[in-house]
């Protein structure tokens, strides 16, 4: 980021989200943060699974700003309900995949209107280390949908290129965020020491170790580099 340009962060209420917002605000950008949780953390409130209401708060920050510059799809999270297959209700499915796959989806669209008028931007969308192996939740739903974040990924940056946009994706392992403390606390002791054997590093992430590559993605340091997934987990998985 540059110093005046215009940020969006969803999910900025969050650990990662306010890492990412911190972090951008520090490089210099204009940052609004929107998140459906209400409070000083946000700049909006808004549910990203609500079409419409995204479509009003992009509008009002371009209004607003005069243009938008860079987009952070961090909004998202692997929902409570734990459930064999055959045991997943259709409910329960879509609040996981509305939320972490539609929400992308319509925050995209609306910031892309913006940059086309702009000229140019640069998303950056997270996943999960769960998009590209397994989901150590048990959730279903939510591996199925931080998979289609990276597919979904790929196919806008190929389209939205030529317009002057990059795309590209971060895929987090196990960070020391909210929904990490309550799947840590439900691990044994010895699920704990065989995941932390698994990470190469040997620590869980934190969540401004995901706010670096999220910068570099949206810096000019990367002005070549779109469609691409990297995974921040310190090694547990190591994908080319």
């Amino acid at each position: 980021m540059e110093l005046g340009d215009v940020a969006v962060v969803t999910g900025a209420a969050g650990d990662i989200g306010a890492a990412i917002c911190r972090r951008l605000a520090a490089d210099g950008a204009t940052v609004w943060a929107l998140d459906r949780r209400a409070g000083q953390a946000a700049s909006i409130q808004v549910d990203v699974t609500d079409s419409g209401a995204v479509d009003a708060a992009f509008a009002r920050i371009e209004e607003r700003e005069g243009r938008i510059d860079a987009l952070v799809n961090a909004a998202g999270g692997p929902g409570g309900a734990r459930h064999g297959l055959d045991e997943v209700s259709d409910q329960d499915w879509h609040a996981v995949t509305a939320l972490n796959l539609d929400g992308v989806f319509h925050c995209t669209r609306a910031a892309v209107r913006a940059m086309k008028r702009a000229g140019g931007g640069s998303i950056v969308n997270i996943s999960s280390g769960a998009g590209r192996t397994y989901s150590r939740t048990g959730v279903q739903a939510y591996a199925a949908a931080k998979a289609g974040v990276i597919g979904f990924t790929r196919q806008v940056a190929r389209e939205l290129g030529p317009a002057g946009i990059r795309v590209n994706c971060v895929a987090p392992g196990l960070i020391w965020a909210a929904p990490t403390r309550i799947e840590w606390e439900r691990m044994s002791e010895a699920a704990r020491e065989r995941h932390l054997e698994g990470v190469a590093l040997g620590r869980v992430g934190e969540p401004d170790d995901i706010a670096g590559p999220v910068a570099f993605f949206l810096s000019d340091d990367a002005r070549y580099v779109t469609g691409q997934t990297i995974s921040v987990d310190g090694g547990a998985v190591m994908l080319g």
